[in-house]
């Protein structure tokens, strides 16, 4: 969600953070879920979602077709640093990888974010998020051995940096279920969401000057099951994996200075598992709770209100 920024070093950072941020999209929790009873369906004042009436006349349960929703992430994961060009005067910046020693370095990650979304279809949810993302990254470098190009003297980088910067983005949930039990009303159900976010960027160190506006691509699915839990409330429980592709090239400049940078990142593995689930008040309140593990560790929140 570009949300997250993972870089913070000091000249790359924004790997990672788009992840962030992310974010994900979950605020239909049981859509495709068959109802126990099919009653006679009175359409939403606005129409949607399209084609609601028919799904509940046989016995589907929709969400409320509106939500606003508040979400709060954190993570932390590794990143590869592939390459580091380094260039002066304006002169096309030329790799120096093969004269460093570049240890891992480690991201940190945070993001709140507003979103809005309309079930489009039983089926189909679309949404738009607006948020903030900040960061760290600390690693080190070993410039070893002798100067490089009189760009850099032999010593070692403290790869230690800030980044903050507002994200913004969009995507899409599809999500489907059936009933599998009258036993309160028990409901297995599979969730895909996809979302594209970007951040602008920014440093602390005002010496660091960010020319690129990272892009985040986020993919992830669960499966779970849903269930009646009191009078009022629902629940779930489910498991999944996310996926993150960030922009791989970061490139920008030193204030005051001739020097230009571009880095070449990754994460060291993209993809992690998802363990979590929402709590439903009624139709219209969702409280959800998800952690990740892996080489990503998250832990995400979010409040939904649906109208």
């Amino acid at each position: 969600m570009i949300r997250v920024h993972i870089t913070g070093r000091p000249r790359f950072a924004p790997l990672r953070a788009r992840a962030a941020n992310v974010l994900l999209a979950l605020s239909i929790l049981a859509g495709g879920a068959v109802a126990a009873d099919a009653a006679a369906a009175e359409p939403h004042w606005s129409g949607l979602p399209i084609w609601g009436v028919e799904a509940e006349e046989r016995g589907y349960s929709l969400p409320l077709p509106f939500g606003i929703g508040i979400t709060a992430y954190s993570a932390r994961q590794p990143v590869n640093i592939q390459d580091l060009q380094l260039g002066r005067n304006g002169l096309p910046p030329v790799s120096v990888k093969n004269f460093l020693v570049i240890d891992k370095v480690d991201t940190s990650q945070k993001n709140a974010s507003a979103k809005f979304d309309v079930l489009v279809l039983p089926f189909l949810d679309v949404y738009v998020l607006l948020g903030y993302t900040t960061g760290t990254t600390n690693g080190l470098i070993q410039v070893p051995g002798e100067t490089i190009g009189g760009i850099l003297e032999p010593r070692a980088l403290q790869l230690n940096a800030s980044f903050n910067g507002p994200t913004y983005g969009g995507g899409f949930t599809l999500q489907g279920g059936t009933k599998v039990s009258e036993w309160r009303d028990l409901t297995a159900f599979a969730v895909a969401d996809l979302n594209v976010t970007q951040t602008r960027l920014s440093f602390e160190n005002e010496t660091l000057i960010a020319h690129t506006k990272p892009v985040a691509k986020v993919f992830s699915g669960r499966v779970g099951l849903h269930g009646v839990v009191g009078p009022s409330t629902c629940a779930a429980v489910w498991v999944g994996a996310m996926y993150q592709r960030i922009q791989q090239e970061v490139a920008g400049d030193v204030a005051g200075t001739d020097l230009q940078f571009v880095v070449l990142q990754s994460p060291v593995q993209p993809w992690n598992t998802l363990v979590g689930g929402p709590v439903e008040f009624g139709k219209d309140f969702v409280f959800l709770l998800e952690g990740g593990v892996g080489e990503r560790k998250s832990i995400l929140g979010a409040v939904v209100y649906r109208f």
